[in-house]
């Protein structure tokens, strides 16, 4: 098939970027291809019968091939850099790729070109970074992940693309099919991160996946050959789903095709149907996004994503998830024992009935994240006083203040510390409300 009116599906700005980089490649003697993603979602485009792509569904990321000479990609990368100096660019000369980053303006989204060099990939080990050398389009095709991502366009100045989709392993046949299929067998053994980014496609683009595919799966899986296996790459294989709008799914379908044992065998996320992880994130996000609108200062540096992923190590005993090599900091280890610990002492405290400066003091030994988290995985009657103490009584303060106090002839030091303590307490309680309930308070209080 041809891929007509590819430049429909760009932003102007892009297709200006896109046709520079043709004129580079062909300076330079290299062919330019567009590959992966933005050919399949082009395609499925075509297939609805959608003229444009809307202003809010650009592509951020575009990956482009370069064959014709070793570094091809770098090359072009750095002579596109010279001619747009305001991106950022990134060279990663191991892997003869580099990418330049568009920082989002009045009249453009941000977004990232991928160039690369078309090249082989051979793994030393399961689950290896692969080693790579420069080769034909042909063969780095082959090196892709499904056959719907090894989809590819020669670009041309004149034309837009030229000549027919390049489809080798009957990816075109696969869209047809609704179906998402592995190029080879044994690809899920090469590298773990295609078991997530199966997942990720076939739910996202509302696919099947393959019967050959799935056997694949479920072998590579229960071979236990990539149980634990940590690592960088698979906590962006993580990221990349908890940004997704259908994550939750997502990690259910992981779960279900026991996927989930690559970050550990003995993860399990809940299965109760009204309590789902689905509805523990969701809840998780709402919380966030509520409390940052509400106040952006102390919520606004929570990333959802860092939120999401610290949700689903919750469900691991504390001392697993922190041997697990996901590049999590110091306060992220130290978090996860807090969050274990509110869980279970929580709703034991709460079932004394203390009153709400005894909540406060409680919950003020754990962070708002911390916070957060617990309230989405406790039931109702523990989440709302959470969630009572994040929206407003943590932000409840004395009637007076230092000065009030100085002025009443109080003597400055660790007493008046304990006083304004002692007020706010008393105001959470309700015994006041205001500056002259407060000075009443005290002079009751008074010997």
């Amino acid at each position: 098939m041809y891929l007509t009116n590819f430049e429909r599906f760009f932003s102007p700005l892009q297709w200006q970027v896109i046709l520079t980089i043709t004129d580079i490649a062909r300076d330079l003697n290299l062919r330019a291809f567009a590959v992966g993603g933005i050919v399949r979602d082009a395609i499925l485009s075509q297939q609805r019968n959608q003229i444009k792509a809307p202003q809010n569904s650009f592509p951020k990321d575009l990956d482009l091939v370069f064959d014709g000479a070793v570094g091809a990609g770098i090359k072009v990368a750095i002579a596109l850099h010279q001619l747009f100096p305001e991106t950022k660019l990134q060279i990663h000369e191991k892997f003869q790729t580099a990418e330049i980053h568009w920082q989002a303006s009045a009249t453009d989204h941000e977004f990232a070109i991928d160039l690369a060099t078309a090249r082989r990939e051979v793994y030393a080990y399961a689950g290896a970074n692969p080693q790579v050398e420069a080769t034909t389009i042909d063969q780095d095709l082959y090196r892709r992940d499904f056959t719907i991502n090894a989809l590819a366009v020669q670009l041309d100045r004149e034309q837009g693309t030229k000549s027919e989709v390049i489809d080798q392993f009957d990816g075109l046949g696969d869209l047809a099919r609704r179906q998402v299929r592995a190029i080879r067998q044994g690809s899920f053994i090469e590298d773990p991160r295609r078991l997530f980014r199966v997942v990720r496609f076939a739910v996202r683009l509302d696919l099947a996946i393959a019967p050959e595919t799935y056997a694949d799966i479920i072998a590579t899986t229960s071979s236990g050959v990539h149980d634990a296996i940590g690592g960088a790459r698979l906590r962006s294989e993580l990221l990349y789903i908890l940004a997704e709008p259908k994550s939750a799914q997502m990690f259910e379908t992981l779960q279900k095709l026991d996927i989930l044992r690559c970050i550990d065998p003995s993860l399990q996320l809940p299965n109760d149907p009204a309590d789902s992880f689905k509805h523990q994130l969701r809840r998780s996000q709402y919380w966030l996004k509520s409390l940052k609108r509400q106040n952006p200062k102390n919520y606004g540096a929570i990333s959802p994503l860092t939120l999401g992923l610290e949700l689903l190590l919750s469900y691991l005993n504390p001392a697993i998830a922190l041997q697990i090599d996901l590049g999590l900091t110091t306060e992220q280890k130290i978090r996860l024992t807090k969050l274990a610990e509110l869980l279970e002492s929580f709703p034991k405290f709460l079932k004394a009935h203390p009153p709400t400066s005894e909540i406060c003091q409680h919950l003020e030994k754990f962070d708002n994240q911390t916070l957060i988290l617990a309230a989405a995985k406790l039931d109702r009657d523990y989440w709302r006083s959470i969630g009572k103490y994040l929206t407003h009584w943590q932000m409840i303060k004395s009637p007076l203040t230092g000065s009030d106090l100085k002025n009443l002839g109080y003597p400055s030091g660790k007493q008046m510390g304990e006083i304004l303590q002692n007020l706010r307490l008393a105001k959470l309680n309700g015994m006041i409300s205001n500056r002259d309930s407060a000075i009443a308070y005290l002079d009751l209080k008074s010997p």
